[in-house]
């Protein structure tokens, strides 16, 4: 039964995986979020007694990942197949750089890239003793430097953010291969989300013809994605729609 491991799953894409994953027969999910008390998951987990574990976890907290390793340790005896790293934060989406809030971009880059590296290092034992061994990093094409030289202005933060995770990502691949662990930066299509919102407008203006997926669809897109990765692929930067985008 492979095992999946979600962070910020208490809405938009987290919570598609969550819903789409416990589709899927014998399959068992573990949701992360700070609130597990969300009525999102707290109905999903009413639904799926035996194949969904809503776990709380502050992935900028060293303390609250480390407890949540230790709860979910005992429910995973083959180890941890998939860590889906999904959590973002998005709070300056249109700023200049001139006038970014150099607080809150150091927030946004330690809660993109550092806090990801936390979770993963802390699951890294149990993702080890699976048998898939895959770490997912969820990345946005804006991460791309030929994307992102064209949209001015928009998600400056959030590309810089992003990037700085595809180079973990991509580094971090080098050495897990050895081990038989999977990375990837996965962008997983444009969506439906609060975080998103801010590029609505240039998209609609230049990039009319780019579709705006559901976050279920976005979900499908990664758990695609997820599934078909390869060991002699490890640390590449993945499209939605299964081809590799440049960095």
């Amino acid at each position: 039964m492979p095992s999946w491991l979600i962070t910020g799953s208490n809405r938009g894409i987290g919570y598609g995986l969550v819903k789409n994953l416990l589709k899927k027969e014998n399959t068992f999910v573990i949701a992360t979020a700070r609130n597990p008390n969300a009525p999102s998951l707290t109905e999903l987990a009413a639904k799926y007694p035996d194949t969904l574990k809503v776990v709380e976890m502050d992935i900028i907290s060293q303390e609250s990942v480390d407890k949540a390793v230790e709860i979910v340790t005992p429910l995973l005896p083959n180890g941890l197949d998939y860590l889906v790293n999904n959590a973002g934060k998005n709070p300056q989406p249109n700023t200049k750089f001139e006038d970014l809030d150099l607080d809150l971009f150091a927030e946004e880059i330690a809660f993109n890239t550092t806090a990801p590296l936390r979770v993963s290092r802390a699951f890294l034992p149990l993702i080890k003793k699976s048998e898939l061994k895959r770490i997912i990093f969820i990345s946005s094409v804006l991460a791309s430097s030929n994307i992102t030289f064209m949209m001015a202005n928009q998600f400056n933060a959030y590309s810089v953010a992003k990037a700085a995770l595809n180079m973990l990502a991509h580094k971090w691949a080098a050495t897990l291969k050895y081990e038989g662990v999977t990375t990837a930066a996965v962008h997983p299509g444009w969506t439906q989300t609060e975080l998103g919102e801010g590029i609505n407008e240039w998209m609609a203006k230049y990039a009319g013809h780019v579709r705006h997926f559901t976050p279920e669809e976005s979900a499908d897109n990664v758990i695609k994605v997820s599934e078909a990765l390869t060991l002699d692929k490890t640390g590449a930067f993945w499209h939605a729609d299964g081809t590799n985008l440049p960095w």
